[in-house]
């Protein structure tokens, strides 16, 4: 497993670095509205239950000079149990970036917001159980300005539910 996440960072690396040498002169922060595809971790606050895992996802960012609006949503799902429990998460967040580096091509950044977290339990004897939670998250990152509103980034983020 853990093998699998270098080969992922390195991919991921690999077709980052390019557009740092080469990208567009649009930076972070340009006031300007992007979209893009995301690559983050999550961890929740009952770590028993769960230790984290990467996952995709989907977002729109409003920049405003070094800080940025953000609505995301992400799909996780895990099995349990040597897979006889499945459980997916469909997270709805709300963030508020703020960059380190404003104007760059590329910039890390803090975030903090707040989420609605949908989750879908099915397990043995035909369990099933649906929960709707809020919670609230922080975490860091980095952003990638592909093109003048096109964005990449990969995010922590922890989550309180």
């Amino acid at each position: 497993m853990k093998n699998i996440k270098n080969y992922i960072v390195a991919a991921i690396l690999s077709l980052i670095l390019p557009l740092l040498v080469f990208g567009d002169d649009s930076g972070i922060g340009s006031k300007v509205f992007s979209i893009g595809p995301r690559a983050s971790y999550f961890t929740s606050a009952d770590a028993a239950a769960d230790s984290g895992q990467w996952s995709g996802g989907a977002q729109a960012r409003l920049h405003m000079d070094s800080l940025a609006l953000e609505g995301s949503i992400d799909y996780r799902s895990n099995t349990f149990d040597n897979k006889l429990t499945t459980v997916k998460s469909y997270p709805v967040q709300v963030s508020i970036l703020a960059y380190l580096m404003p104007g760059a091509g590329w910039s890390p950044f803090l975030l903090g917001g707040a989420g609605w977290y949908y989750t879908e339990v099915d397990g043995p004897n035909n369990y099933s159980n649906t929960t709707n939670l809020f919670g609230l998250h922080a975490g860091a990152g980095v952003e990638i300005m592909l093109n003048s509103s096109l964005s990449f980034d990969a995010t922590y983020r922890y989550i309180w539910l």
